[in-house]
């Protein structure tokens, strides 16, 4: 996906984050460790 992001976060947490323009969505968080799966399957 074009613009996605994801950086830890205190390892702690996973943010995932688009960036388009002079705009910033935050699309999901992830807690401890858990698996990112953006494929929707």
């Amino acid at each position: 996906m074009p613009g996605l992001r994801i950086v830890g976060f205190r390892r702690r947490a996973t943010v995932a984050f688009l960036v388009r323009q002079s705009e910033v969505t935050i699309i999901r968080i992830f807690h401890k460790g858990r698996e990112i799966d953006f494929t929707g399957s």
